[in-house]
């Protein structure tokens, strides 16, 4: 197999991986712990990956090459480190973020033509996920922001954290929050909002009624 055969290949195998260990383990009738992990041997069973001819190899070498870091191996079991949207997967597995440990500046990436939504329907929502994604450049982490995101909400978690709202650091530095009890962060708690091109703070006035 050559080189671009093997990458298309690889891209398919992760995949289907990020599907099953995401958001359809349970669904799919694969065993999945409260921390994400399902055994590998079972996920290789699972057709979607036997399609593949997926070996272990296979996917050590997925898991390794990953840019964004998705996964984690342990014990002979895998887990992709954020994203979910199983329900029985909790926050065990994350690292809980305290106002001494959070960077300074934590912001999720989104679209400019997006953010007359996100005022009106109350703030920053998890929707069928379990967490809320953001990053921060304290971070040298390629995921939890698109990669076409043009503006940038940044949160004012000190705020946050005084309404009781948790923020988590993922396997692979992600920061995560479960948001207030409906699932938001309310737009009460942005901090600014930045155009990603040109840096300039936009006036979001006409959203806050």
């Amino acid at each position: 197999m050559n080189e671009p055969e093997r990458n298309k290949r690889d891209i398919q195998i992760s995949k289907a991986m990020s599907y099953l260990l995401r958001h359809a383990a349970v669904k799919e009738k694969l065993a999945i712990d409260e921390d994400g992990y399902v055994q590998i041997e079972d996920l290789l069973k699972h057709q979607r990956l036997k399609t593949f001819r997926t070996s272990i190899a296979d996917l050590e070498r997925v898991v390794q090459n990953d840019n964004k870091q998705r996964y984690t191996i342990k014990d002979n079991a895998i887990c992709a480190n954020q994203g979910h949207s199983i329900k029985s997967v909790g926050s065990d597995n994350l690292e809980l973020l305290t106002l001494e440990t959070i960077p300074s500046e934590v912001y999720h990436g989104t679209y400019r033509n997006k953010l007359g939504l996100i005022y009106s329907s109350g703030g920053l929502n998890r929707l069928r996920r379990n967490h809320i994604h953001m990053t921060s450049k304290a971070y040298s982490v390629k995921s939890g922001i698109r990669y076409n995101a043009n503006v940038l909400i940044y949160i004012d978690v000190a705020k946050c954290m005084e309404a009781g709202i948790k923020f988590y650091k993922s396997l692979n530095d992600v920061i995560l929050s479960e948001g207030d009890e409906n699932g938001y962060i309310s737009w009460k708690y942005f901090d600014k909002v930045v155009e990603v091109k040109t840096g300039e703070k936009l006036d979001t006035q006409e959203y806050e009624k």
